[in-house]
This record gives structure tokens, sequence and C-alpha cells, in this order.
């Protein structure tokens, strides 16, 4: 309690504060004639609180949709064996035959030449001659050159149609690889023949390439031949559908293990 000439007049009205507060908490004060309204401190001193809810940050994880990786198979086969390759086509192998056969040593694989001078697939598909060769020399993988005598032929997709999808059928489920034509000019269709017929990772399209030709300007020169088969190698590798091993020989010719020669059809 404080000291002092004040002290009394402090506890006086210590005292009066404290009737005051609790008069207010019944209703009112009524001083004389004089009633005093309640006073807000009591109600607000005393009245009840609700708990307050914590304040709580809902945290969602949202669900983010990972795409599977899916690893394809490769739409390929790469054989490593040794093959026996059957190289069928028109006087173009003769000078594409020799690299082939290079190959051919250099992997292990075994190669069968047969040059049909002057053929065309008219002419290979309506005869059993390929289904022939087939059988005697049961490969493994076949290389047809064959379109370089069918360039001017007039409603070619329509007159040679049917001998194609013929060589097509004796090939069967035989591996195989086409080498279309190396074009010296426009040709009347046989490339889109080929190319609607043949599967595009099975067709090597050689119209567009600038090859040194030989005297008579159709046939590519040996050196050309060469150079062009190593491209069908190239291309075979990123784009033939069942692969076999063809890696770069050191020599640049050989001899097939068998070559065969046939006269112009009649």
């Amino acid at each position: 309690m404080m000291k002092g000439p004040y002290s009394g007049l402090w506890f006086l009205l210590t005292v009066g504060f404290a009737i005051f507060f609790v008069a207010s908490a019944f209703g009112g004060i009524k001083l004389g004639e004089i009633e005093l309204e309640t006073t807000q401190m009591y109600a607000e001193l005393t009245k009840s609180h609700e708990p307050v809810a914590p304040v709580v940050q809902e945290i969602t994880t949202e669900s983010v949709e990972v795409e599977s990786v899916v690893v394809e198979e490769p739409r390929y086969i790469i054989d490593t064996t040794p093959q026996r390759i059957l190289f069928v086509g028109d006087s173009m192998l003769e000078s594409l035959s020799p690299r082939v056969a290079a190959y051919a040593k250099h992997n292990g694989h075994k190669l069968h030449t047969v040059i049909w001078y002057g053929s065309t697939t008219k002419a290979w598909g309506t005869c059993e001659k390929l289904a022939g060769y087939i059988a005697k020399y049961n490969p493994t993988f076949i290389i047809v050159s064959l379109g370089g005598n069918e360039m001017f032929v007039r409603d070619i997709k329509t007159r040679h149609l049917e001998p194609l999808k013929r060589i097509l059928e004796q090939i069967g489920d035989i591996p195989y690889q086409w080498i279309a034509p190396p074009n010296w000019k426009p040709d009347t269709g046989i490339n889109e023949l080929l190319a609607e017929n043949i599967p595009a990772n099975r067709l090597f399209v050689s119209k567009d390439l600038t090859l040194a030709r030989a005297s008579d300007k159709i046939h590519p020169t040996r050196v050309a031949a060469y150079g062009w088969f190593d491209l069908i190698v190239e291309w075979m590798a990123e784009n033939q559908d069942y692969r076999i091993k063809l890696d770069k020989p050191e020599v640049q010719t050989s001899k097939p293990d068998t070559l065969e020669a046939m006269a112009p059809p009649q």
C-alpha cells in the first residue's frame, strides 16, 4: 500500500471501484434516484470465449502423372551367323557381284550369283527359275537387282505387277534386299512399281545416285559399282529389318562361291 498524504484517498478509490464492479455484475448501480447502466467491463472480462481453432494450412500433394517409358524392342533382327546368300538379277550383277563377294568372304558367308542377261521382273515372274535356285542353294538371304531393263516400259505398273508379286511369292519368308535400278534417264514407272510393292526397309532406291558410267552410258563402271554397293550396305545397316553381318572388307573384290549366267529371255 502506498504511504504518504494521499494514501487514504487511494484506499477509498480502490474500495469504490471494487463495489462498482461487483454491483455491475448484478444488473446495475442505483445512487439515490440515479440508476447507472450495467457496465460492459464485467461482461467482457467474464464472458466465455470459444477456443480458437488453430489455422492449419491444408497441404495437398497433387497427383502427378508420370508417363511410363516404354522401351520398344528393335523392329529388326541382327543375324551374325554365316549366311548362304543368293544374288540374282540382270547384267548389273556383272559389276556388283565382285564387291558383294568381297563382303561375303570377309564376313564368312557363301555367295551364289545368278546373272540372267536382259532379264526383267516379267521374265523372272513368269517362270520358276527363282524357285529352282532357291531349292538348289537353300539361301538364308537373297539379294535381287532388277529393273534396269524396264526403264521405258509403258503401263508397267499394270503389265508387270503380277510378275513382281510372283517373284515375291517365290522368295516367301526368306529375308531379302532389293536393289532398284540406277537411272540414267527418267523411267516410266519401274521405281514406283517397286516402291508400291516392296517394303521400304527392303528396297534400296538408286535412281538419284550420281555414278560414273561405262562406255554404254548405262552400266556403272566397276569402281562406281563397288561404291554403289558400299552405299547399299550402309543403308542396310540403318534400314534393313533383317540385318546380316556385313563388315567392310579390306580387299575390294573377290569371287562368288558359284556363278551362273543365262542368255537373255526370248
